[in-house]
């Protein structure tokens, strides 16, 4: 590199940043931690991915195929593992076992099916010493995963741990405490995407799935609450809107509202406490009736009003009865007789003396018209 031109060793330092930049994201989740090649061995290129994604089944909730979707889908614990490559598994990753061997020799009635688990933070080593029950295998080009080795993997490589076979890839394992434990091949080429869905623990995928829910719950509370309020104004605003047209009705019906109010036709006179007064005096009743407005009876020394038509009320009853709302004309409470008034007398007399007038009017009219024709 030393050697080359300028512009080349720039292109070079150049790409090799590049090429740095995008294996850490493509490893964003994994971990990485220091690693040592055993001893007289070289460290493969290509590398497999180890997923663990814990015993809560509530994480495979997406996934519909056990247990080989749950491992290329669900979230996991990974790490990256290669040839000759002794390592530490995360604390929270529990490697899957099946036997035990002790220098190459694989134990007799140690196979367990389905497999066991590890400790967490054990540490591991991705070689091809295949133990048996007459001790190593030579030759072979089988992957062996050993775990619980010591922190050069001397043991592990001299076929001393717990072990499990790679016989083929991808390999997806459930394990007897009720565990998934994946194992991905990776030819570090940039092809395969063996890291999805990874975290830093699964602990921190609990957390942040917890945080997710709280989230959405919050908006879904705040949708229903917004919906409430509006759908709330909206009633009331449909309440109002009906009593005020009733009033409308109402005072239409009792003649204080006159058409054409806009064009400055005068409303109708309401009746007051002086006229109920003027028609209407205080007296007292010998028959001891009832007053229906406040359904006591009417004794003789109380003031009572007696109606045109002989019903009788206490005096502050039937005034209060009248006057509670504007009113053009008043009526009983029980017969609902029509109460004349004397201005009611004086106008119909004037308008009965209108119409006479008009009528002699007319009919003079009509003579006159008729002696012109016969001229």
């Amino acid at each position: 590199v030393l050697s080359m031109a300028p512009n080349t060793r720039q292109s070079l330092v150049t790409g090799s940043f590049a090429a740095a930049c995008a294996l850490q994201w493509l490893q964003r989740g994994v971990l990485t931690v220091k690693a040592e090649a055993v001893s007289g061995r070289y460290v493969s290129k290509d590398f497999l991915t180890l997923r663990y994604h814990g015993r809560d089944s509530e994480r495979f909730g997406s996934a519909t195929g056990h247990p080989l979707e749950v491992c290329h889908t669900a979230p996991a614990t990974c790490m990256d593992l290669r040839l000759w490559e002794c390592r530490n598994s995360p604390e929270d990753m529990h490697v899957a076992y099946t036997s035990y061997a002790h220098l190459g020799f694989s134990r007799s009635g140690s196979m367990r099916n389905p497999p066991y688990e590890s400790v967490g933070g054990s540490r591991l080593l991705l070689a091809r010493n295949i133990p048996s029950a007459q001790g190593f295998v030579q030759g072979s080009s089988q992957l062996v995963l050993w775990s619980g080795c010591n922190a050069s993997c001397e043991d592990c490589t001299n076929g001393t741990g717990r072990f499990v076979l790679l016989q083929q890839l991808p390999k997806c394992i459930a394990t007897a405490p009720g565990g998934f434990f994946g194992i991905m091949y990776n030819d570090n080429l940039g092809q395969l995407n063996t890291h999805e869905n990874c975290w830093d623990s699964l602990e921190s995928f609990d957390l942040e799935t917890e945080k997710h829910v709280r989230v959405q719950l919050l908006l879904k509370y705040c949708a229903f609450g917004s919906v409430a309020v509006v759908s709330c104004a909206l009633v009331t605003l449909l309440v109002w809107y009906h009593c005020h047209l009733k009033r409308r009705r109402e005072q239409r019906r009792r003649g204080l509202l006159g058409v054409g109010t806009g064009s400055g036709a005068p409303l109708p006179r309401t009746i007051g406490k002086a006229t109920i007064e003027e028609h209407f005096p205080v007296s007292h009743s010998t028959e001891g009736n009832q007053c229906v407005v406040c359904l006591l009876n009417i004794e003789e020394r109380d003031r009572c009003r007696r109606l045109q038509c002989g019903h009788e009320f206490h005096a502050d009853c039937i005034t209060g009865w009248w006057t509670h709302e504007p009113r053009a004309g008043l009526e009983c409470p029980i017969c609902k007789q029509k109460q004349r008034l004397a201005e009611e007398d004086s106008e119909e007399l004037q308008e009965t003396g209108d119409a006479s007038n008009n009528a002699a009017a007319q009919g003079h009219s009509e003579a006159e018209a008729i002696v012109r024709e016969a001229i």
